[in-house]
């Protein structure tokens, strides 16, 4: 996904939205002159998404003329951010990476920000969801290959997980978002541990 993040004025004529997925913007002293070219901007290049970075409650109005696709209270967490990504998935969804895997008679096609798990379900895998398990015609062991390691990680023979999709460890078990818990081979216990660490460390700095 392109996306494109401007904190400085007086730069904004000089950038370009063409092929841009999203276009975040401070808007902390945005002139009237800013506020016309985003205007501008944004009538121009329909298939991009307008994103402000708000201070307070009076600049989002300041700004409302730009009719933004979402405001992101600042300072900027990975939450408020997340919020306003989900306002502007039709912006940037073409940007995912995706699973295309066939499911019975036909293909179903998952962004991989949506998977918590997938469970080997002997020839076949089920993949878990908010919306639930759904069963896909390939092994875990096929779908693990296509799976970037990390967010994913397989903690047992049966069992390959989101790392964003742990809720905490408990002894030698995974509680995950959705309350199911999942036993963590021994030998892999520590892998496990660290790579969630070194996940949520990374997803800290990111919000702050």
């Amino acid at each position: 996904m392109d996306l494109q993040l401007v904190l400085e004025r007086g730069v904004l004529s000089a950038l370009n939205a063409e092929g841009c997925a999203l276009f975040l913007v401070d808007s902390a002293g945005l002139d009237h002159k800013d506020i016309r070219y985003l205007q501008v901007m944004h009538a121009k290049h329909p298939d991009c998404g307008l994103v402000l970075l708000a201070d307070d409650d009076r600049t989002a109005i300041d700004v409302y003329p730009c009719h933004p696709n979402a405001l992101v209270p600042k300072p900027v967490t990975y939450s408020g951010l997340d919020a306003a990504m989900e306002r502007c998935f039709g912006y940037w969804q073409k940007g995912l990476r995706w699973l295309d895997l066939p499911a019975q008679h036909r293909r179903v096609r998952i962004p991989l920000y949506q998977l918590y798990y997938a469970e080997a379900a002997g020839r076949s895998s089920i993949l878990y969801r908010a919306g639930g398990g759904l069963q896909v015609n390939c092994s875990l062991s096929v779908l693990e290959a296509q799976l970037p390691q990390p967010p994913f990680l397989r903690v047992q023979k049966s069992f390959v997980v989101h790392l964003g999709a742990i809720r905490r460890i408990s002894g030698g078990e995974l509680i995950m978002c959705n309350d199911r818990v999942i036993s963590v081979a021994r030998s892999k216990l520590r892998q496990v541990q660290e790579a969630l660490a070194s996940y949520r460390r990374a997803r800290s700095t990111e919000e702050g």
